[in-house]
This record gives structure tokens, C-alpha cells and sequence, in this order.
């Protein structure tokens, strides 16, 4: 299946992302107060963040979109297996890095995804809107079942600022899926603060 077939774009925004709401996108509250990982955790984000600083890489990528699995829990494996099949993708999960929320894997665990290949994902609907995105998806249903963890708040802020200085991505290149796709999604669902993430960014 060629990468910008509309079905599949179709499919990632119903299901990879949440279900399609064809309404204005509601505000985000504020989230739960950030909460550090466990020490272990904070550990392997550590050497995760280190490793990116250091890595030579060669595309510039310009954008950084946050998205959530709009499942209770999910794995880099999982994810693997799922676009892999659904999509015949042989690379796999089609987000650059997940934030784990503690049902299959630590909480606030930084996984890398389609980032061990550097190259793009297909996460968007409209990708012309966001070229050269950086996929990060956190792990939970943040429409329905409330907002992400603290240690995720906390983890996906390092994550982003250490991105956005090593391709000197401004904040306002920050953005969500509903953010580039506006009444296409609600992904990263209502609870999600674009809002609070961006106060860790200063």
C-alpha cells in the first residue's frame, strides 16, 4: 500500500488516534501535576536522552506532533506488530517514539519506535501541514479516560525539549494531531494540555 493512500491516513486518524469527531476540538485541562518516573525509569530516560543528544543524524526534521493510542495500554512491540500487519508497513509502528503510562511498561518510560529507522511516519492527515514531523504518541485515551500521567507529563517535556534543540524546532512548531488536523480528531483527546506541556518548554 503506497504510504499517502487516504484509507490508511483514514484508518491511523479512527483508530491509531481516537475516533473521529466532526466538531470543533474542545479545551484541554490543565492535566495532572507532573510526577517524576520511578528511579529505574528515570535511569533508562536518561541514557535515552543521552543517546539522542549524541546521535548524528542526517534529515532535519521540523516539527514535533504529539499524539495518544486512545487505548488503556499499548507496547513499542505491539505497535510494531499492529501497523505492521494492518498496513503492511515492514518498519512497523508509525509514531517516532511512545511514552509508556505503566499498564506495558514503566510509567513515564521513553521507548524508541519508528525513530530506530529515522525516517517518517505516516501519523497525519494532511502531513503538508506539519513536514518533517517527529511522531511521539503517550500511551492512554485521553478523550475519555482523563489526562496523562505526571510521569509522562514530565518525561514527554524532556523528550521535546531535547528534540527541539537538537533540530532547532521553535515551540510554535510544537503542535498536537488535532493541532494540524483540526475537526478531522480529537487525538490527543480533550484532557491532553498542549497547554502544559508548553510551560515546560520555557
Amino acid at each position: 500500500m503506497h504510504p499517502l493512500d487516504p484509507t490508511r491516513r483514514r484508518f491511523l486518524g479512527l483508530c491509531a488516534c481516537g475516533a473521529v469527531h466532526l466538531c470543533a476540538p474542545r479545551p484541554a485541562h490543565a492535566g495532572r501535576p507532573l510526577a517524576e518516573p520511578e528511579p529505574e525509569t528515570r535511569a533508562s530516560n536518561k541514557q535515552t536522552i543521552l543517546d539522542l543528544r549524541s546521535q548524528s543524524v542526517q534529515r532535519g526534521w521540523k516539527w514535533i506532533v504529539i499524539h495518544h493510542t486512545a487505548s488503556g495500554g499499548a507496547s513499542v512491540a505491539g505497535l510494531d506488530a499492529y501497523h505492521r500487519r494492518r498496513f503492511d508497513d515492514e518498519l512497523g509502528a508509525e509514531y517516532h517514539f511512545v511514552v509508556n503510562n505503566g499498564v506495558k511498561g514503566p510509567d513515564g518510560a521513553i521507548q524508541l519506535a519508528r525513530w530506530r529507522h529515522q525516517v517518517p511516519a505516516m501519523h497525519l492527515f494532511h502531513p503538508e501541514r506539519a513536514p518533517e514531523s517527529l511522531a511521539i504518541v503517550l500511551v492512554g485515551n485521553f478523550e475519555t479516560k482523563g489526562p496523562p500521567s505526571g510521569a509522562q507529563m514530565q518525561a514527554l517535556g524532556q523528550l521535546t525539549r531535547t528534540l527541539m534543540a537538537k533540530f532547532e524546532i521553535p515551540s510554535d512548531r510544537v503542535t498536537t494531531h488535532r493541532g494540524v488536523d483540526g475537526r478531522l480528531t480529537q487525538c490527543p483527546g480533550q484532557h491532553f494540555s498542549l497547554e502544559a506541556l508548553k510551560k515546560q518548554l520555557l
